[in-house]
């Protein structure tokens, strides 16, 4: 009977073209052909866009550029890159092939002190055919693995651009508030010494005294927290450089106007995305992964055929060659469950990719909402700074003409205080919703790489 099974054996090479598992092929889904109330062009290139010299700012222009070739997120994705890149170099034909060659040489003295010299060499090698396509399947997987890495250095690269560049708007900010409550803060003193002076000449109360030594403590009082919130922003910006805080607190102290973004960013359409967001585009390679193993367990659970041979001690002369077919049995139940679980894990890879791409399109949407608020905030409230700072300087006025009270030039200067906080607070909240935006549409992601990631792409159907 095994005589029979063996020489059977290239009826079973023959079969080798067989191939089991699913072929894979791109996911479709359903998407609108334009974002919520707004109907933009198409994204061309979005991915190289250097999205952050919008600011018009080259102090962080040249923060961003040397943390894309320094920051350590990024350069652990690449090394994860070259661990990939190793892993289908394993999975080729390396995977099917083994063998080797050993030498010894021994030397032994029997009871009488004769002494014998033994030499030998022995050589093996084994082949693995590749009879339903289970190999193949497997270098399928270890490609789709090598371009989700890819894929996943574009995440990384995008999540730093968004962390570099917040931490820089949130250091701006907190700069901007620090000089403002400094401003107020000699405003106030200024006030102070002058109802002091008044109060010894008989034209204030005491009362008066209180509340322009309250006012001026109030401004004292919030001067720390930007303080601190600069400095915190700057270790941030040192963290994601891999560089000493030292030089950078240095050059960030010089201070500069806060970012606002100096054009208008379209969100193109959501197939864009399938094509821009690295995050998609890694979750479909997932997914192509999990359908290869698919074919990778099933191949599992047919026989396999191994040609094998050894040659032994070059003095005798000895060799052995021959097939070896190998029949699943008794662990064909186990087999068949791996099948099972890889079915399920592709099953919820392709819902994972399907999470991915909507979760995309709301933060698109949601980032785009929140720009265009922003934009209408900081326009509203840039307004109410030059009235309150008019109604602050008309208010002084009439105070030293002796036509209104001491209280309400108090009120006039935390109010204008108030608004130019607000102004400050909203140029943040505008910046960061653009950076948002930019991020979600997968702008920036592949800045500075020479070789673009490949893969198939994921079909949309509006």
């Amino acid at each position: 009977m095994i005589r029979n099974a063996l020489c059977a054996a290239p009826l079973l090479v023959v079969a080798s073209c067989a191939t089991v598992g699913p072929d894979y092929s791109p996911p479709a889904i359903s998407l609108t052909s334009h974002f919520f109330g707004e109907a933009s062009a198409p994204l061309v290139d979005a991915a190289y866009e250097q999205w952050w010299t919008g600011f018009d700012d080259p102090a962080l222009n040249e923060l961003v550029s040397r943390g894309l070739a320094q920051n350590l997120s990024i350069r652990g994705a690449r090394e994860r890159i070259r661990q990939a890149e190793a892993a289908l170099a394993r999975a080729g034909g390396a995977a099917q092939g083994s063998g080797g060659i050993s030498a010894e040489a021994l030397r032994s003295r029997d009871g009488s002190g004769s002494i014998d010299t033994h030499e030998g060499l022995t050589g093996n090698a084994a082949f693995v055919f590749d009879l339903f396509g289970g190999f193949r399947r497997g270098r399928e997987a270890a490609q789709a693995n090598l371009d989700a890495a890819r894929q996943d250095e574009g995440t990384v690269r995008l999540a730093y651009l968004s962390d570099i560049v917040d931490a820089y708007v949130a250091a701006r900010y907190y700069q901007n508030t620090a000089w403002l409550t400094r401003q107020a803060i000699e405003s106030r003193r200024a006030t102070l010494a002058a109802v002091n002076r008044q109060l010894t000449a008989g034209d204030a109360t005491r009362l008066e005294v209180t509340r322009a030594e309250a006012s001026l403590r109030t401004a004292q009082a919030t001067l720390p927290p930007a303080q601190s919130g600069f400095e915190t922003n700057v270790f941030r910006i040192a963290t994601l450089l891999a560089e000493p805080a030292g030089p950078i607190f240095e050059r960030m102290k010089a201070g500069a106007r806060q970012p606002l973004p100096r054009r208008a960013a379209g969100s193109g359409t959501p197939a864009d995305l399938l094509r821009n967001r690295p995050d998609i585009r890694a979750a479909e390679r997932d997914l192509a992964a999990a359908t290869a193993s698919i074919g990778v367990a099933e191949a599992a659970l047919y026989p396999s055929l191994t040609l094998s041979g050894v040659v032994t001690d070059v003095e005798e002369h000895t060799w052995s060659f021959g097939p070896r077919l190998a029949l699943p049995v008794f662990n064909r139940g186990f087999l068949d469950a791996n099948r099972r679980q890889a079915v399920a894990v592709a099953a919820e890879a392709e819902l994972a990719w399907r999470a991915t791409v909507l979760n995309a399109v709301e933060e698109v949407q949601a980032a785009r909402a929140q720009t265009i608020y922003w934009r209408r905030q900081v326009a509203a409230q840039r307004a109410a700074v030059e009235s309150t700072t008019e109604v602050q300087a008309l208010t002084r006025r009439s105070f030293d003409s002796g036509e209104i009270l001491f209280s309400d030039v108090l009120d006039a200067d935390r109010v204008s205080l108030e608004s130019q906080m607000s102004l400050a607070a909203g140029a943040r909240d505008l910046a960061i919703s653009w950076v948002r935006l930019q991020v979600a549409t997968g702008r920036g992601s592949q800045v500075g790489l020479t070789v673009a990631p490949t893969g198939p792409m994921p079909l949309a159907a509006n």
